[in-house]
């Protein structure tokens, strides 16, 4: 009852094309999570006996060194410039998928590996999501942006799995699976670094709070 009642807007000229650019980044952002996330799991539970107790632990892990490098790197992200974390974020993404794809099989470096990547969400997360959310911001319409951008991720992430499970089908190994992710670097790069560029402000580089 204390929440203002959010206007839609019955037309709203121009939602369709100030939203591709968003749709893009979150449809290979999809594509990247199944391989990255959703295949490593299958990898690294694998790799540690498929011992529920040992992956419980290893993803606890993670989700403590992810707790922890937020703190510590929250300040240094909310002052930062997107144009250069981009580099930051997709540079360490990139060495965390092959980390990942060669420690498949190996207990001690998987568990490093996922723990690796729990502080590397720290930057991915926070500099893909600063920049979705600030061209939902620009958009005409809020709501129609994150329909379409939600609806990209669903297809980035459904044809990421699905070609990962053709892959394994065929005997490709699950190193070589995670490996898929590199190929929505090159792409997801291009357009973050064009967004940045384009900022009106590049160092305002974190999340505004304002209703959109």
């Amino acid at each position: 009852m204390l929440t203002p009642e959010v206007r839609i807007l019955s037309e709203a000229p121009g939602s369709f094309r100030a939203s591709l650019r968003g749709a893009s980044i979150f449809a290979i952002d999809g594509w990247n999570s199944a391989s990255y996330v959703f295949v490593w799991q299958i990898a690294l539970f694998l790799s540690l006996g498929e011992s529920f107790s040992r992956f419980g632990a290893a993803m606890a892990l993670a989700a403590l060194v992810g707790a922890v490098g937020g703190l510590l790197l929250g300040r240094h992200i909310d002052a930062g410039n997107g144009y250069h974390a981009t580099w930051l974020a997709l540079g360490g993404l990139t060495a965390n998928i092959i980390f990942r794809a060669v420690s498949t099989g190996t207990p001690a470096l998987a568990v490093l590996a996922n723990a690796a990547g729990a502080l590397e969400g720290c930057l991915y997360q926070t500099t893909l999501m600063t920049a979705v959310y600030n061209q939902a911001k620009a958009s005409p319409c809020v709501l129609r942006f994150h329909i379409a951008t939600e609806g990209a991720w669903d297809v980035g992430f459904g044809t990421g799995c699905l070609t990962a499970a053709a892959l394994l089908l065929l005997g490709v190994p699950l190193s070589a699976a995670i490996l898929l992710s590199l190929v929505g670097i090159p792409p997801l790069f291009g357009l973050m670094r064009q967004h940045f560029a384009h900022e009106r402000d590049p160092l305002a580089f974190r999340v505004s709070s304002e209703p959109g």
